[in-house]
Order: C-alpha cells, then structure tokens, then sequence
C-alpha cells in the first residue's frame, strides 16, 4: 500500500497540490484563483510525467539481485519471524 502512495498518488496529485497553493497565495495578492482548462491539463500531464519517471526510478533501483547472491524469504524460526535478505549462494541458509 505505501508504495502504491509513493509511487502513484502522489507524483500523480503533486501538481495539482502545488497549482492550488499558487493560486491560494495569487488570490490572496490580487490575482486570478479560477483553475483553468489549460492549468489542469498541464498540471494532469505533468503528474503523469512524474508518475512515469518514479516508476522508471523503481524499476532500475528494485530489480533482480546480482549475480552470485540468493534471495531467502522471510521464514519463522523459535517463534519468531526473520526478514527477507539477499545473502551470497555459497552462505544460503
């Protein structure tokens, strides 16, 4: 669920949060606070980008372990739960 925030809500609504508080502080100096056709396109396309560019940033920094390492998943031992880690084939548990 955390990273389905991380990486696709928020770069997602991030423009949006930060159009709205430019036209807050813009109304509140005088100027135009309606959200136009156009801010909200730019704004939707935007998000989009940044949704796309932090799902490229997942896939290069989470892929597969190096070689020579074995992945060994999370396991119960004496009643209690030992995490996940990726430790070198000849040290497999």
């Amino acid at each position: 669920m955390i990273r389905a925030i991380l990486f696709y809500i928020i770069p997602l609504i991030f423009p949006f949060v930060v159009y709205g508080v430019y036209l807050y502080f813009n109304s509140k100096a005088g100027g135009d606070k309606a959200w136009g056709r156009n801010s909200i396109a730019i704004a939707t396309v935007t998000g989009l980008l940044l949704m796309a560019v932090s799902l490229i940033i997942l896939g290069i920094v989470s892929g597969e372990p190096r070689e020579g390492t074995v992945y060994v998943p999370p396991r119960f031992e004496d009643g209690k739960v030992i995490d996940s880690q990726v430790v070198p084939a000849e040290k497999k548990e």
